[in-house]
């Protein structure tokens, strides 16, 4: 009975031991909640009144600092807020239109929704702040840091953006309407749904970045830096993207109608299906290029470089391909009905059932080319080079109609 006893007792305690070890766990844990709870948003607001006397005592050997204090809803606009430490502020829906924070100290802050139209953030360090639906209109940012910022639905439309810092800025939906963004370092970032209408990005660095489905019709991207960004799908109709570096880029589906792509390195870029009905090429490089399908009528590639590319069913009806190189190019069932080819060379290219009917092949060079199933029905073959030295001359359809 006894040690039925005892050994009940030694039960409780140590059941008791348990239920006092989680009361302990529990208690810290709120203990936590309550020091979580006393963030920023939940601290009683400064009142403009408020403000402005701590502002009253700021020096230029003493500035304000207004750490991690909540300052929301507070319509501050055309104050000077130089020389004022706002880093980790809970600023959001506050209204700092033309406000001055030129080299102003705004790590970390929540501006989320916030108004600053005119405002002049020149130098502005803003690394890692909220600033989701900001309205940046015609502010001045120029050589701002936002690096790691959320810019997410803010509006940047006709802002000054020299030298800004975006590096791993979280973008999705921003506006940055008629905005110059030239050499701006955009590398890597997503920016897929970004409005970047009517703005100059000429020579930005955009490597790696994610655009697809973005519509850039129209924008300037002149000596841009793509390389092997995501831009399937995009928009880039009448765009500039002459002499940018394209290399590797995915443009499967894209639509790149009358582009500018004049002296454009695409080495290697991915082109499946793309729509480049205009485009202008003259003198880029297309080697190693997948054109599979491409819609190229009407195109200029006056003088490119495709060597070991494919335009195998694509359609180039009309298109001008004068002194280009096409050494060993698949352009297998494609239609190239009209086209100029005149003084190009097609050495070891893949010519299978391709349609040349009145193109004019004028001095191409066909040397070791398989012609096997093409057709060259009126097509201008005089001082054709090496026609002879074709595979499948024999196989070859209406030569006899050709003019030699």
């Amino acid at each position: 009975m006894i040690s039925r006893n005892i050994g009940y007792f030694m039960v409780v305690s140590q059941r008791l031991t348990l239920i006092m070890l989680i009361l302990t766990v529990l208690l810290a844990g709120c203990s936590g909640m309550s020091a979580s709870g006393s963030k920023v948003q939940f601290q009683k607001p400064i009142t403009k009144l408020e403000f402005v006397r701590l502002l009253a005592g700021r020096t230029a050997n003493k500035p304000l600092s207004l750490v991690k204090k909540n300052l929301s809803s507070l319509e501050l606009k055309g104050f000077d807020l130089r020389n004022v430490i706002f880093s980790h502020a809970y600023f959001t829906q506050a209204d700092l239109s033309k406000a001055s924070l030129v080299r102003g100290k705004l790590d970390g802050v929540d501006l989320s929704w916030a108004k600053l139209v005119g405002a002049d953030l020149r130098n502005a360090d803003l690394r890692g702040a909220n600033l989701e639906g900001a309205d940046f209109t015609g502010a001045n940012l120029n050589g701002a840091d936002l690096s790691g910022a959320n810019i997410q639905n803010a509006n940047f439309n006709r802002s000054q953006l020299q030298e800004v810092k975006l590096a791993g800025a979280k973008m999705t939906e921003a506006r940055f309407v008629n905005v110059y963004l030239g050499n701006t370092n955009l590398g890597g970032l997503d920016l897929r749904e970004v409005d970047f209408k009517g703005s100059d990005l000429s020579g930005a660095i955009l490597r790696e970045a994610n655009l697809e489905g973005t519509d850039l019709r129209g924008i300037n991207l002149r000596q841009a830096d793509l390389a092997s960004a995501n831009m399937k799908r995009v928009q880039l109709e009448l765009a500039n993207l002459s002499e940018a570096l394209l290399h590797e880029v995915q443009f499967e589906e894209a639509n790149l109608e009358k582009c500018d792509l004049r002296g454009a390195n695409l080495y290697r870029a991915r082109m499946e299906d793309v729509d480049m009905r205009g485009a202008l090429l003259r003198g880029a490089n297309l080697s190693e290029v997948n054109l599979v399908g491409a819609d190229l009528r009407d195109a200029n590639l006056f003088n490119v470089t495709a060597k070991n590319s494919t335009f195998a069913w694509s359609d180039m009806r009309g298109a001008s391909l004068a002194k280009g190189d096409f050494y060993q190019t698949d352009f297998s069932d494609a239609k190239m009905d009209e086209v100029n080819l005149s003084n190009s060379s097609m050495v070891k290219a893949r010519l299978v059932a391709t349609s040349l009917k009145d193109s004019n092949l004028r001095g191409v060079d066909f040397n070791g080319a398989d012609i096997r199933g093409a057709n060259f029905r009126d097509a201008n073959l005089r001082q054709a080079k090496n026609l002879d030295k074709a595979i499948g001359l024999k196989k070859a359809r209406h030569l006899d109609s050709a003019i030699f």
